[in-house]
């Protein structure tokens, strides 16, 4: 009820009542995250890991390189030449993990460095022809414990879980930026250094 011009009137506004909370057991991992094993990026963590258990075997084991550089070489087979500080950018990659990656194949005689014209101080990398060869060997059987891992989903549910990983990717790209100044610096001097006060 609430009064207007001396009358009072029933207010025609109601409150919005949600779906009934559930309980703990009844919810979900994501939603419950009373463990390690509930945390979305552990999961998915640990699924990264499970499958790309198989590739570093493919890699290692096949090839002669790590999964970091084959991940290098695909990049590079699909831009083409290119400097290393945007291959870093476009493989989301720091560029002194990039930098030592790109030495070792180019020791491997997979990637080659070339001066850019008119300045000295920077250079792009390419492939090889070996590099294409290992690019063209190794790809189609990455490719295939990729469709055996997504089989496991029906057409509609692997479409779903696509929409899905953009919307989270979108949420996360979103939080990282407005947490940005609020999180310290990636240094683990200066993280040892604060892990000791604690112990004051």
């Amino acid at each position: 009820m609430y009064a207007r011009g001396g009358k009072l009137f029933k207010s025609t506004i109601r409150r919005r009542v949600g779906p009934p909370a559930l309980s703990a057991s009844k919810l979900t991992p994501s939603r419950r995250l009373a463990s390690l094993d509930d945390l979305l990026l552990f999961r998915l963590s640990r699924l990264s890991n499970d499958a790309g258990a198989m590739v570093v075997r493919l890699c290692e084991g096949g090839y002669g390189i790590t999964r970091r550089e084959w991940r290098l070489l695909v990049a590079l087979q699909q831009s083409g030449q290119i400097q290393p500080s945007a291959l870093a950018d476009q493989i989301h990659l720091d560029r002194a993990r990039t930098s030592r990656a790109l030495s070792s194949l180019q020791e491997k005689g997979l990637v080659s460095r070339a001066a850019v014209a008119g300045d000295g101080r920077s250079a792009q990398v390419s492939l090889t022809a070996a590099g294409r060869q290992v690019c063209d060997a190794l790809l189609p059987q990455v490719r295939r414990i990729n469709a055996q891992i997504v089989a496991a989903l029906s057409d509609d549910e692997a479409a779903a879980f696509d929409g899905y990983l953009e919307r989270l990717h979108a949420a996360t790209t979103a939080l990282s930026g407005s947490l940005d100044p609020e999180l310290p610096r990636a240094s683990r001097r200066l993280g040892r250094a604060r892990r000791s006060e604690l112990k004051r």
